[in-house]
């Protein structure tokens, strides 16, 4: 099954189905079946705003030979689907990214490593939670404030690893400038990712407890 996703029938559209009742969402991420990071969010609420913070680590290796790491830094604050701003930090296997945005008057304005303007509503970054993702056809790179452009294709339902066993989700693969494929189940919950940067790398849920604790998570330091 091959079907533009523009409305993407089988996922909700609710902004906030896919935040867990503890606010967290926490997923390993694999390499070829090898273990190479964490991706980790936590949500907040105050004032009718979201704020998600996300963290990443990656470390890729041959024996005792460090190959690649990877280290995103992210905070978002949400109001009725909308983002309101975003401010990352990226440190890519030694190259420094960044982005500094936050909306006015309808387009995002402010500062980033390949930020170039052209980020008009509607438009959502890259950080996924949000089941709409695959209703865009425009994107913000969360990592250095670049406009991505996508087509989306619906795939159909499959079953993937869950926390507690499998669940039932439906795949879409984007295209483009962003080329990925992801999994939301109907009821609005993101439960993977896979894509392609020598290898396959796929995201797969976890308790928050599999990932290292906040005081082991390395800093990134960019200068703007």
């Amino acid at each position: 099954m091959w079907l533009p996703a523009h409305g993407a029938g089988p996922v909700s559209r609710n902004w906030q189905s896919g935040i867990p009742a503890d606010n967290v969402l926490a997923y390993e991420v694999f390499r070829n079946d090898t273990r190479i990071g964490f991706h980790h969010m936590q949500f907040s609420r105050k004032d009718g705003e979201v704020r998600v913070d996300i963290h990443i680590e990656l470390d890729v290796s041959l024996g005792f030979i460090p190959l690649f790491s990877y280290t995103h830094d992210n905070t978002e604050i949400w109001r009725d689907g909308v983002l309101q701003s975003l401010v990352s930090k990226t440190d890519n296997n030694g190259d420094l990214a960044f982005a500094d945005l936050a909306l006015k008057e309808n387009s995002y304005l402010g500062t980033g490593s390949r930020y170039d303007g052209g980020l008009g509503l509607p438009i959502m970054p890259t950080s996924y939670f949000d089941p709409n993702f695959v209703r865009q056809q425009r994107l913000i790179s969360s990592q250095d404030g670049r406009l991505l452009e996508v087509s989306v294709a619906y795939l159909g339902p499959e079953q993937v690893p869950d926390i507690n066993g499998s669940v039932e989700a439906h795949r879409f693969r984007l295209t483009g400038d962003l080329e990925i494929d992801i999994w939301y189940t109907g009821d609005g919950r993101w439960v993977r990712t896979e894509f392609s940067r020598g290898g396959v790398l796929s995201y797969r849920p976890v308790a928050a407890s599999a990932i290292p604790p906040k005081t082991a998570w390395r800093k990134v330091e960019v200068e703007e």
